[in-house]
C-alpha cells in the first residue's frame, strides 16, 4: 500500500484523489474525505445527487456518495453510517476510491469543527432524513427538510460551520456533490 504525501504545498491543489491501495501520510484534524461508494447504496445516492445537479458543469460534483470528518493526526475520522455518528479511521477506505481535501482553517476552527463532530458521537443516523431528502430532491427542492437528525454531509457540514463555513443551503439539504463544489474537488 502505497502512502500519499498530504501535506498541504503552494503549488498544489486542495486535494488528492486516493485510489484503491493509496492512504493518507499525514492526516489533519478538521480536514475532509469525499468517498465514492461502489455498492447500490452508493450508486442510489448518487442517482438523486445527480437529479439535483442537472447542469454540465455540476456534473463532475455528483462523482461521491460519502463524506467524513478527520478528527486525528492518526487518521481517526467521524462519519456517520447505519449505527450512527461514530468514530472510524481512514484505513477503512483504503479499498475505495476517494479525495482527501485540505481545508484552510485556522488552528481554532479545525479544533472546533473536531469538537462539535466529537460532541456528536453516538447519536443515531436519521434515516427520516435520508428519505426526505431523496424526496425533496426528486420533488425539486420543493419540501423543506426539518433542520434535526445527522446523515454523513449534514454532519460534516455542520462541524465545517462551527468552523466558520458558511455554505449555501441548509446543511440537512447538502449532499457530497454541495460539499465537493464548495470546495473544488473534482474527480
Amino acid at each position: 500500500m502505497s502512502a500519499i504525501d498530504t501535506s498541504p504545498m503552494m503549488s498544489m491543489p486542495a486535494y488528492v484523489h486516493c485510489r484503491p491501495g493509496e492512504t493518507i501520510s499525514r492526516p489533519r484534524p478538521g480536514d475532509i474525505i469525499l468517498v465514492r461508494h461502489k455498492h447500490w447504496l452508493g450508486w442510489l445516492i448518487r442517482c438523486f445527487v445527480r437529479i439535483r445537479h442537472r447542469a454540465p458543469e455540476d456534473r463532475p460534483y455528483t462523482y461521491w456518495s460519502h463524506v467524513a470528518l478527520v478528527v486525528s493526526h492518526t487518521g481517526k475520522m467521524v462519519e456517520v453510517n447505519a449505527r450512527g455518528v461514530v468514530i472510524n479511521h481512514i484505513r477503512q477506505y483504503r479499498e475505495c476510491d476517494y479525495h482527501y481535501v485540505w481545508l484552510d482553517l485556522p488552528d481554532a476552527g479545525r479544533k472546533a469543527a473536531v469538537q462539535f463532530a466529537r460532541s456528536c458521537l453516538k447519536q443515531k443516523y436519521s434515516l427520516r432524513n435520508f428519505l426526505l431528502l431523496a424526496a425533496t430532491i426528486v420533488l425539486g427542492d420543493r419540501v423543506r427538510m426539518p433542520d434535526s437528525g445527522h446523515g454523513c454531509v449534514s454532519l460534516v457540514a455542520r462541524a465545517l460551520q462551527e468552523a466558520g463555513i458558511r455554505f449555501d443551503r441548509k446543511p440537512t439539504d447538502m449532499t457530497p456533490a454541495d460539499l465537493a463544489k464548495r470546495f473544488g474537488v473534482t474527480p
